[in-house]
């Protein structure tokens, strides 16, 4: 199977956000792209019990900052990179006012180069991915305070 067949499924999967798999035959050539889904936890400071164990899940108390915060999370699995080139600097750092839909950041998936875009004007206050380092999907990695 061809590169571009392989493009062009991922591009139909990233496309149809409500196909979460995709498969392909030819002859006796087979792809099949799963999308991963991942469901956020959600926060809790209650007890919980685990196989016959009580344990206490603290977790720490929101701050004013993280109310008015916005996530953005990694649309693939595959590998974070915060610079065009490793050569060049960082698209992103913290402090910067980034607009919407301006470049943050890449994501590289099965060799193809995804951009990671600002979902809202703001101010980036975290960055909680290292250069290289691997994403899964829905996987934060910035934190924006929205403004304006």
């Amino acid at each position: 199977m061809d590169t571009n067949s392989i493009k062009e499924l991922l591009a139909i999967i990233e496309e149809k956000k409500e196909i979460i798999e995709i498969e392909y035959s030819k002859g006796d050539e087979k792809i099949r792209i799963t999308r991963q889904l991942v469901k956020a936890a959600e926060p809790s400071t209650e007890k919980f019990q685990k196989k016959g164990l009580a344990e206490e899940q603290t977790l720490p108390q929101k701050t004013e900052q993280d109310v008015h915060s916005l996530t953005i999370n990694s649309p693939f699995v595959g590998t974070f990179y915060s610079a065009p080139s490793p050569s060049d600097k960082p698209f992103v750092e913290i402090g910067d006012i980034v607009k919407k839909g301006q470049t943050i950041g890449i994501v590289e998936a099965m060799k193809l180069m995804n951009e990671i875009e600002a979902d809202a004007d703001g101010k980036i206050v975290q960055v909680l991915k290292k250069d290289g380092e691997a994403v899964e999907f829905g996987e934060p990695i910035f934190i924006i305070e929205p403004q304006g």
